[in-house]
């Protein structure tokens, strides 16, 4: 497997220049029975698989729920089924699904029950991907038998306390060992799934490097086991949601790992942690989409069976407005995930974008959707023993997994800017002289007159006249990207990093073109395979999602064109500045100010917020 680089193809990089690079979402793929028959056999026999434990009863979310834990049963059976080899290559006693594949299995079984989701999602994409990514041949051959068998679970340890899930700012420490025959690490992971009985952990460290003639540090990933000196689990962490699942608190106590246990380069660690996190954001990202088709299928339900004021629920035009929403938004992200597998299959494209894109989008839709069931279903919705408050509790998560969302938008904007301010830093030292750089001026005002009559900037797939529009209302709204991705460089320049508003308007706004055009792609497709008559549903869900896509993408960039969004960012600002002066809010209270106590105290370790609670 290639790790694409920097200089491959990206549609999202392309958007923020104004380019609409359709050669990587047209055609837009085939399903996965057309590519590749074989595959897809299995794939439906690991859905069929996990089916048959729901019939069974073996699957019993309501039981992982409140006993806090998976059965070892259910587990093993999982092993049995091959569910625990999904990712790891045929050679070794895997599957070797390929991304798409993968996505398949993991949405079915996190759309049955989110806790399974995450017993997956970390074994397989996560501890397990790792080694397959990164691990050389003895490691390999090693580990990845008995992690296919399921002979031990994988885990991937790479969030602390002090710093999350950011990868190049970890504290825990690797220095060279006495006898100069490895590694000891010292530093403390949390909220590592499969963390307190996995065999096999991936996990990184701050190692120190030369570079330039200076000594760096530099984060290295590394394999390690439980039965390795100064190892230990601190005890696992109740949460929200994904109760099933478990998370433990991981410490290292001059933890010693060889030479061998390296995992890749020393000093490289960062690409082994961002290579694993891109097809976990893809998995993620399916699971929350067909997790919004069966609570769709729910919320349809209820909502046809409740009568109240003399009808049905879904009879009435507030419900009739949330389904429809509802499906749409499903669609796009459905669409979304099969452009990102298959680009993540294809190997030769940078996907980067588009995985924190999709894992964005999806995973606020699912969040939306179980709140609106909740809603929908009333008294019902908030308690037990009816399940829509536990898909709601474990709906929340996937916003922070795989990196915050908050984060995500700051990537997506921040890389999309780039390419334009290096274009731009380039103009503007030639404008300094322009006589003597002429042939760079008139280029660039060759090149942006060129765009501006359709170099790149309008589709030229043959559209269906039902989408032409859409398409259009895309390629108008791309071209205001770039223009509003121009001016903040120009207007913020180096400032742009501080400037997080811009930054997340700039990457809501790419995000929505994307889920548009691959919404658009899809059901182009399938007008070709089917014709219109057949899909009338795909077009009235593109249609509505398109215009409420359009929408958004209008209100930010009116935020962004006007001062009113200066100004409106300006006073949050002073008010944000306030509230912490003050510490939190201090204005009178409307009907009578009376003292209450405050909060109890507050740290980032686990053990120290326990006792200011208990103290509190």
């Amino acid at each position: 497997m290639h790790a694409p680089t920097a200089s491959s193809p990206s549609f999202l990089r392309d958007l923020f220049a104004g380019d609409i690079n359709e050669s990587l979402l047209f055609p837009y793929p085939a399903t996965l029975d057309v590519r590749n028959p074989e595959e897809a056999r299995t794939v439906q026999r690991l859905v069929g698989a996990v089916n048959d434990m729901l019939a069974s009863g073996l699957i019993d979310s309501r039981r992982f729920d409140e006993q806090e834990g998976i059965d070892e049963a259910v587990i093993a059976a999982f092993a049995r089924a091959g569910l625990l080899a999904l990712t790891i290559p045929k050679a070794y006693g895997g599957l070797g699904l390929s991304a798409s594949a993968y996505a398949r299995v993991f949405g079915a079984v996190a759309s049955i029950d989110a806790s399974l989701g995450v017993l997956i999602g970390v074994h397989c994409g996560l501890g397990s991907k790792a080694i397959v990514l990164a691990g050389n041949d003895a490691q390999q051959a090693r580990y990845l038998p008995m992690l296919a068998r399921g002979e031990t679970l994988a885990a991937y340890a790479l969030t602390e306390p002090e710093t999350g899930s950011d990868a190049q700012n970890i504290v825990t420490r690797a220095e060279r060992s006495a006898d100069d025959t490895g590694w000891v690490l010292n530093g403390r992971k949390h909220w590592i799934g499969n963390g307190q009985r996995a065999g096999v952990i991936a996990t990184f460290a701050q190692t120190p490097i030369v570079r330039d003639g200076q000594t760096v540090m530099r984060p290295t990933a590394f394999i390690i086991r439980p039965d390795m000196p100064g190892f230990r689990v601190d005890g696992t962490i109740r949460k929200l949601g994904i109760r099933g699942s478990t998370q433990a608190e991981l410490v290292f106590e001059n933890l010693f790992v060889p030479d061998d246990h390296v995992l890749g380069e020393v000093g490289k660690g960062f690409r082994v942690a961002v290579n694993a996190l891109n097809a976990g954001r893809l998995s993620l990202a399916s699971g929350c989409a067909q997790g919004c088709k069966r609570l769709l299928d729910e919320f349809t339900r209820y909502a046809e069976t409740r009568t109240q004021f003399g009808g049905p629920l879904a009879s009435y035009e507030i419900t009739q407005r949330k389904m429809a929403t509802i499906a749409s938004e499903t669609y796009a992200t459905d669409a979304m995930v099969g452009a990102l597998a298959s680009a993540l299959d294809a190997e030769n494209v940078d996907a980067s974008l588009e995985a924190a894109c999709a894992k964005v989008f999806a995973s606020e839709l699912v969040w939306r959707v179980s709140d609106e069931l909740v809603q929908l279903a009333g008294g019902r919705g908030f308690v037990q023993p009816w399940p829509y408050e536990r898909w709601l509790r474990d709906a929340r998560i996937n916003r922070i997994f795989e990196g915050a969302n908050e984060i995500l938008r700051l990537f997506v904007g921040l890389n999309g800017v780039q390419g334009p301010a290096e274009e731009l830093k380039e103009i503007a030292g030639a404008l300094r002289n322009p006589i003597q750089n002429w042939v760079v001026v008139s280029g660039y005002a060759a090149e942006r007159v060129a765009s501006a009559f359709g170099k790149r900037d309008r589709f030229s797939a043959t559209l269906h006249t039902a989408l032409r529009r859409h398409a259009e209302y895309v390629e108008k709204h791309v071209a205001e990207l770039a223009k509003a991705t121009q001016q903040a460089i120009a207007t913020h320049r180096t400032e742009i990093l501080q400037r997080q508003l811009v930054v997340e308007r700039l990457a809501d706004m790419a995000i929505e073109l994307y889920a548009r055009s691959v919404t658009i792609a899809r059901t182009q497709r399938l007008l070709e395979e089917r014709g219109a008559n057949d899909c009338a549903r795909e077009i009235a869900l593109t249609a509505l999602f398109c215009l409420q896509s359009g929408r958004r993408f209008r209100a930010l960039r009116r935020e962004l064109d006007s001062e009113a969004g200066v100004g409106i960012d300006s006073l949050r600002r002073d008010i944000a500045a306030r509230v912490r002066a003050e510490g939190g809010y201090r204005s009178s209270d409307a009907l009578l100010d009376a003292p209450v106590p405050p909060l109890p105290a507050w740290s980032l370790v686990r053990d120290d917020q326990q006792r200011a609670v208990e103290r509190g």
